[in-house]
């Protein structure tokens, strides 16, 4: 009984973590909320306005996605490296990664989800001039710092590094599907390159489709892999 139990929360984690992440960010790109980086105010506010209860509704799923993706990177960890009698550095190299990542994950979502009351305001009709503007340059400021801790340091880097890691240990390991360690992998190398201009190179014409690519197909990974380490694991 206590295994089945186990088993049955384990898919509720697996489930949650990727429902939200795939709702969060499928809505938020449907909204090319992302393209807001360094717009206008007068943008800013009139998009806002316009989508501001769905807008709330992504970004709190993108948050509870994002804080539920590291117990699911757990359990596939846990499940890549199950059997080992010494799992050596890389499963302790690999649990770094995640663990590193948690508190820099929900730092962008969790402040644009406080602000956003605050801009709206600032965008309705008769608001103060001097304060509306004092509150769009403070949010595109948290846009861009924000934006750079949370996706290119905890996602990409963190996130991409251990992609690389758990998908080469499953290839090598086949303690789950070899294809599943290879698309991991794969996904792993799309988010490192996504955090290619954190470093001022730039990708060009792919700087958009890399990421977007990356960010559609981890949650999917995550998901499908975390069914399979939870049996695993339980």
């Amino acid at each position: 009984m206590p295994r089945l139990s186990h088993r049955l929360l384990g898919y509720l984690v697996v489930a949650t973590g990727f429902l939200g992440l795939a709702y969060g960010l499928t809505m938020l790109s449907v909204l090319d909320y992302f393209s807001l980086e360094g717009a206008p105010s007068s943008e800013v506010a009139a998009f806002l306005n316009q989508n501001s209860a769905v807008l709330q509704t992504s970004m709190m799923a993108a948050l509870v996605g994002y804080l539920v993706a590291v117990p699911m990177m757990l359990i596939i960890t846990a499940a890549t490296f199950k059997g080992e009698a010494q799992p050596g550095w890389r499963r302790d190299f690999a649990l770094g990664l995640v663990w590193a990542s948690l508190p820099l994950r929900p730092l962008w979502w969790a402040a644009l989800i406080t602000l956003t009351p605050t801009l709206l305001a600032a965008s309705q009709p008769g608001a103060d001039p001097d304060a509306t503007q004092a509150t769009f340059t403070t949010y595109q400021m948290l846009y861009t710092l924000l934006n750079t801790t949370t996706e290119d340091i905890a996602v990409n880097i963190l996130g991409g590094g251990w992609f690389v890691l758990v998908g080469w240990t499953i290839v090598s390991s086949r303690r789950l599907p070899a294809g599943l360690g290879w698309i991991g992998l794969g996904i792993g190398v799309l988010y490192l390159l996504s955090s290619a201009e954190l470093f001022g190179l730039s990708m060009g014409t792919s700087g958009n489709l890399i990421p977007l690519i990356a960010g559609v197909a981890g949650p999917f990974w995550l998901g499908a892999a975390g069914l399979l380490a939870v049996r695993k694991v339980t």
